[in-house]
C-alpha cells in the first residue's frame, strides 16, 4: 500500500485535495498535513510514496522542498502552485520533485499527473522553443471529448505516429489516452461507442504489447518511449531532466 502525503496550510483546501485523490490509488493511505510538520526536528517515521506540497511562491521552493525532503524522505514529490508556471531558472531541487502542477488545473489533470508520479515517471512542462515562453502547463491539458465521430476519427489520424511507435492500433491507442487521464472503463466505451467488454479487449491486448500489467504501467511505459497521449507538456525522465 502506498502513502500519500498532501502538505497544505489552508484546512478547506487541503480537504478538498484529499477527497479528490482518494479514488486515484484505491490502495493507497492519504494523509494531510500543514506547514507545521516540515518544521520538525525528526523525521517521520511513516515513508511517503508522494508527497503533494504545496507553494505559494517560487521564492520558497529550495526551502520547502528541503525540508520537506529531510522530514518525510518521499520516493517523489509533486509541487501544487498558486502559479500557473514554474520558471525554467528554478534549479537545484530535491532529486524526488518530479513535476508541479497548478492549483487551478481541472480535478482530471491533478488526478493523471499523480498517477503518472506513481508509475515513476515526471509531470514538467517542455522548454519552450518559441516566444510563447509564458504558456501555462495547463494550456497543455486539454480533456477529451471524442463524442462527435468526425473529431474522433481525426483525433486518432493524428495519432498514428504515436500508435505506430508503441506498437498500438490507432483505437487502442485511443484506449490508452482515455486510461491515462483516469476514465473508468464505462467512460471509455462511452467515449468511443464500443462496449466495455470490447474496451476491456483492448486494454488487455494493449497490455500485452506494451508488457505491462495494469493502467499506471501502460501509462508510464508509453511515455518512457516518447509519447504524449495528448499532453505535450509530460514528458519522461529524460526529457525532464533536460528541462
Amino acid at each position: 500500500m502506498s502513502l500519500i502525503t498532501v502538505i497544505e496550510p489552508h484546512p478547506l483546501i487541503r480537504l478538498g485535495i484529499l477527497q479528490l485523490l482518494s479514488n486515484v490509488e484505491p490502495s493507497s493511505s492519504l494523509k494531510g498535513e500543514d506547514y507545521s510538520s516540515i518544521a520538525r526536528d525528526t523525521p517521520c517515521t511513516d515513508e511517503s510514496d508522494l508527497v503533494l506540497l504545496s507553494i505559494s511562491s517560487f521564492e520558497d521552493v529550495h526551502a520547502l522542498t528541503t525540508a520537506t525532503e529531510r522530514v518525510f524522505a518521499p520516493k517523489a514529490m509533486l509541487l501544487l502552485s498558486d502559479s500557473s508556471d514554474m520558471p525554467h531558472s528554478v534549479q537545484g531541487l530535491p532529486p524526488s520533485v518530479a513535476g508541479y502542477v497548478p492549483k487551478n488545473a481541472p480535478p482530471e489533470v491533478l488526478q493523471a499527473s499523480v498517477r503518472l508520479v506513481l508509475a515513476g515517471g515526471s509531470c514538467f512542462p517542455m522548454r519552450p522553443n518559441v516566444a510563447n515562453s509564458q504558456q501555462s502547463l495547463l494550456t497543455h491539458f486539454k480533456p477529451v471529448n471524442w463524442q462527435i465521430d468526425n473529431e474522433r476519427k481525426t483525433k486518432a489520424a493524428n495519432a498514428n505516429p504515436e500508435s505506430e511507435m508503441l506498437g498500438l492500433t490507432p483505437r487502442q491507442y485511443e484506449v490508452l489516452v482515455l486510461l491515462a487521464r483516469g476514465y473508468p472503463m464505462k467512460t471509455v466505451g462511452r467515449y468511443l461507442n464500443i462496449s466495455v467488454a470490447t474496451a476491456k479487449a483492448h486494454t488487455e491486448t494493449l497490455y500485452q504489447r506494451l508488457d505491462v500489467h495494469n493502467r499506471n504501467a501502460a501509462v508510464y511505459e508509453a511515455v518512457s518511449r516518447g509519447a504524449t497521449l495528448g499532453w505535450p507538456s509530460i514528458g519522461g525522465p529524460q526529457q525532464s531532466a533536460e528541462a
